[in-house]
């Protein structure tokens, strides 16, 4: 990079775009430049100028009766959460494995969670973006086009096309505000375990559980297989007939077969989420 610059208020992004224009510099936004998971701070073209975003860091809006957030790209996943606890807030958020990430910068990344599908498809759960466009202009998308709709976080289309897209994994614009659907808090949860003991009850397996989730009923699965769990013990020895077995890379559906019908152990498993009143959850 040639540069770095660290605004605090989108008057201030649209300034240094205006500026970049006129000195035909290029440059790189990044929410708190930390959500290393889904691509760092370090600039793709060289002498780029990084505009980073992580002092706009203000939760304008949690709803927890119409169920979404308003945040700044400078807001992490912790601060969302820190501001949820603190008020006793009856929302979920739905978290990747970068905690200290932008809830921004990772669904514009196309980044994705643990929960429920239409909470984890972060770029899918947002509603209303507030962009500063190429030539330092400023465009709400969704109802926030409509002067003085309180409606913005509620319904994600409004007037004129759809063209939040474009600024996800592009350089189309520098996002300065967000809007999210947050999880109602259920009533309970509940993981549970299934377990199957052949290799070939994989196939069915996949399909059972995606047919759940297409319906609604769970959320993330988890495959694990406790075949792995026993070449990679937590605490112990490998298996010494497991590590001989695949020494040589994969043996082949009939020995994994042979194998864990001899050790008793089940070939795959998968972990589900339930959510919901404790009765739906029970039932389902």
């Amino acid at each position: 990079p040639s540069g770095a610059v660290a605004p605090s208020s989108v008057e201030q992004v649209q300034q240094i775009v205006r500026l970049a224009n006129k000195h035909k510099l290029p440059i790189y936004p990044v929410s708190t430049g930390r959500n290393l998971s889904y691509g760092g701070p370090a600039p793709n073209a060289r002498g780029s100028v990084v505009l980073d975003l992580k002092r706009m860091k203000q939760i304008i809006k949690v709803d927890d009766t119409r169920n979404f957030c308003l945040l700044e790209p400078g807001v992490t996943y912790f601060d969302l959460y820190r501001h949820i606890q603190e008020r006793g807030l009856k929302v979920w958020m739905d978290c990747p494995d970068p905690g200290w990430g932008s809830p921004v910068g990772n669904s514009l990344d196309h980044g994705v969670g643990y929960t429920w599908g239409l909470y984890r498809d972060h770029f899918g759960a947002h509603c209303g973006m507030e962009i500063v466009l190429p030539n330092g202009e400023l465009v709400r998308t969704g109802m926030g086009a409509v002067s003085n709709a309180d409606t913005w976080q509620d319904y994600k289309y409004g007037v004129g096309p759809g063209v939040d897209g474009l600024f996800a994994q592009g350089n189309f614009g520098v996002v300065t505000k967000m809007g999210f659907w947050m999880m109602p808090q259920p009533e309970s949860y509940l993981i549970g375990t299934v377990l199957v003991p052949k290799h070939a009850d994989l196939i069915p397996l996949v399909k059972t559980v995606n047919f759940l989730e297409d319906q609604g009923l769970i959320g993330q699965p988890l495959y694990q297989s406790p075949v792995r769990t026993r070449a990679l013990p937590q605490g112990g020895p490998p298996d010494p007939d497991l590590l001989s077995l695949m020494a040589n890379g994969w043996p082949g559906v009939e020995q994994i077969e042979a194998y864990v019908a001899k050790k008793g152990v089940p070939a795959y498993g998968v972990q589900l989420q339930f959510y919901g009143p404790r009765r739906t959850v029970v039932a389902n």
